[in-house]
């Protein structure tokens, strides 16, 4: 797979199009971030499995159902994916590292998508201190990696910009889950961590994603002219999204989960498991393709999806990159 050309600075975005702070936070993310990122190769293109329309007749067959104990603790808050560059207005549906009024395009930079400390632009957005055992367990979420964490601390990858770190700022990035509190018009209060630090080995992308977010780097592919989503060059990044006074995101910018009970047709033959994941089983109980069922319940995992069922028991509705039943969204996760 070829490589990107080493990136070329481009004019300031248009405040006019995205609002006067998301210019000073993009635009800082990313020219500083530019400045020092090497060439990413390319995440492999993610493709939509068509949605399977075959119903199967119903038939009677008295069975007794196999019913599933479970101890996986799972939130029964409506879920939202933050939407991609590709996905918005504000960047005409593409990266916002296109320039479309030169022939230099940058090539990579964060997905940043802020968090404003009121549900307006002009509020501005702020900043949590992530020392003592909040650094502790950042270094953790990232496997104690040298590099990994050196990167994720810089002044250059747009976590810790303006101040430096311990300075976090109130922000996202595209792909990643959130569940909301207060709607207020075309703002949501973000929920987030609070208060100490909880342990990394049991809130960490895997078991709760809602608020340990991953770092995505947004591409534009000069050879297919598309939008592309890769890792930083260090590889897996996660911070915590932390704060002590409320943050708010406007709607547009959100999917909402598809609304529940919701019934799916089985694209692949799965096993029905009795926790959701984050291994896959390749025994017990499954759905053939073609069967239906209802999902009663979600569990995000890392960039995987599970649905729980009426019996307790769970499947994949999405195995990053592909869709094991019926159920989509056009949000796709960050890069696994």
């Amino acid at each position: 797979m070829p490589s990107f050309a080493t990136p070329t600075p481009i004019p300031p975005l248009d405040p006019n199009a995205i609002g006067t702070f998301m210019v000073q936070t993009a635009e800082a993310a990313s020219a500083q971030t530019l400045a020092a990122m090497p060439t990413i190769p390319a995440t492999a293109t993610f493709t939509l499995t068509p949605r399977n329309t075959f119903t199967p007749e119903p038939s009677f067959t008295p069975a007794t159902p196999f019913l599933f104990p479970t101890s996986t603790p799972y939130l029964q808050s409506q879920y939202y994916r933050v939407k991609h560059d590709a996905q918005l207005a504000m960047y005409n549906y593409e990266s916002r590292t296109l320039d479309s009024n030169s022939e230099s395009l940058r090539d990579q930079t964060p997905e940043v998508v802020p968090l404003f400390l009121q549900p307006k632009q002009t509020a501005g957005t702020g900043r949590t201190n992530l020392s003592g055992g909040w650094e502790v367990f950042v270094d953790a979420l990232n496997d104690n990696d040298e590099g990994r964490i050196r990167y994720l601390k810089g002044t250059r990858s747009a976590l810790f910009n303006t101040a430096g770190f311990p300075q976090l700022e109130s922000l996202t990035m595209g792909g990643n889950v959130v569940t909301l509190g207060t709607i207020q018009g075309d703002w949501a209060q973000v929920n987030t961590l609070s208060g100490g630090p909880p342990s990394a080995a049991t809130v960490n992308y895997v078991t709760r994603p809602d608020v340990i977010h991953k770092f995505v780097v947004v591409g534009w592919k000069r050879s297919t002219k598309s939008t592309i989503l890769v890792n930083p060059p260090k590889g897996d990044i996660y911070w915590p999204l932390v704060s002590g006074r409320p943050l708010w995101i406007q709607m547009e910018r959100l999917e909402r989960f598809p609304a529940l009970p919701m019934t799916v047709t089985v694209n692949k033959d799965v096993y029905i498991q009795s926790q959701p994941g984050p291994s896959v089983e390749d025994s017990g109980p499954q759905l053939s393709a073609g069967a239906s069922t209802t999902i009663t319940a979600y569990y995000p995992s890392a960039s995987n999806m599970w649905g729980r069922l009426p019996t307790g028991g769970w499947i994949p509705l999405l195995l990053y990159p592909q869709y094991t039943t019926s159920w989509k969204m056009e949000t796709i996760p960050p890069p696994p």
